[in-house]
């Protein structure tokens, strides 16, 4: 049986492999030249939703490679407005909207560790990321975010938490503590 650290692994590479494969107008993006920052980025991003949702997403990308879809290329397509949304489900902005919420708090609580603003840059992300996912993994995910409201949680609070130790600060507290103090 495939674990979840399996799970995870193998959909940041294949998520990294569409990165890679980016064309960008002006030509390769600096951001592509570094696959370890992307790595941890895509594994915050993924490390609290749930193992179905890690599941039907990794079968999402091995549908789109088959098929020679890139999500890559097609969410950045949709944030610049070169292509139309792919997905009209309404739960999309709503979970985009709960997730922007989230952000804000974490923002407002951490504002030495994490930067204040920036709402509708990750709203109009986030948004185009779900436009490429299948309506299994919109439910999965939509799942996810009712099961974190539900229970209080803050997903955006976990994925910083994991990211601040990751990078060696310990928690998000201790971060903020640390940055407020100058250090």
């Amino acid at each position: 049986m495939i674990t979840r650290k399996d799970l995870l692994s193998e959909i940041i590479e294949r998520e990294l492999a569409m990165f890679q494969s980016v064309n960008n107008r002006g030509g390769r993006a600096d951001c592509q030249d570094m696959p370890e920052s992307f790595r941890l980025m895509r594994e915050i991003t993924h490390a609290v939703l749930s193992v179905a949702f890690l599941e039907s997403y990794g079968q999402d990308l091995r549908r789109a490679e088959r098929d020679g879809r890139n999500f890559m290329t097609e969410k950045y397509g949709i944030m610049e407005g070169q292509i139309a949304p792919l997905n009209p489900d309404p739960r999309i902005p709503e979970i985009a909207d709960l997730e922007a919420d989230w952000r804000e708090a974490v923002a407002a609580e951490f504002p030495h560790a994490v930067e204040p603003g920036g709402r509708g840059a990750f709203r109009r992300y986030l948004c185009a990321e779900l436009q490429t996912y299948s309506p299994g993994t919109i439910d999965a995910y939509a799942e996810c975010v009712d099961a974190a409201r539900r229970g209080g949680q803050n997903l955006a609070r976990e994925r910083y938490d994991l990211l601040m130790n990751k990078l060696g600060f310990g928690s998000l507290a201790e971060r903020e503590a640390s940055v407020k103090k100058g250090g």
